[in-house]
């Protein structure tokens, strides 16, 4: 049983990480011998993008799902239940510090390429190249 569910949780973990991989076509903002150091602050800022919205959502669900089986099947271990109980305090707190850091470093971006010509910032999270 435990080694069906392990099967199922690493197809489900594929399912969302070639769903993520294949909708990411657009990271890199330009073309070649177009690419100016305005297109770098966008491609990182897209590379961030990425993981904070389509990679750090389906892994800390997975990690609330496994954490809430584990409290609920803990039943009269007490030892399951703690177990369950660390992994979803500790996925809450990888949340925070994700989205925290994800203010952070895009503060950053926009506060830096300021500086680089034809860096335009749209609100404070969207940047572009004109």
């Amino acid at each position: 049983m435990a080694k069906i569910f392990k099967n199922l949780i690493s197809a489900i973990i594929l399912i969302f990480f070639l769903v993520n991989l294949v909708s990411a076509a657009g990271l890199v903002p330009c073309s070649g011998i177009n690419c100016t150091v305005c297109h770098f602050f966008v491609l990182l800022k897209n590379i961030i993008d990425f993981l904070v919205k389509m990679v750090m959502p389906p892994l800390a669900g997975l990690m609330f799902l496994i954490g809430g089986i584990m409290m609920l099947s803990g039943g009269a271990s007490e030892d399951n239940y703690k177990k369950g109980k660390g992994i979803m305090k500790n996925a809450l707190i990888g949340v925070v510090i994700v989205l925290s850091s994800w203010v952070i470093v895009n503060t950053l971006i926009v506060f830096f390429g300021r500086s680089i010509d034809n860096f335009q910032v749209d609100s404070w999270f969207k940047v572009r190249c004109l």
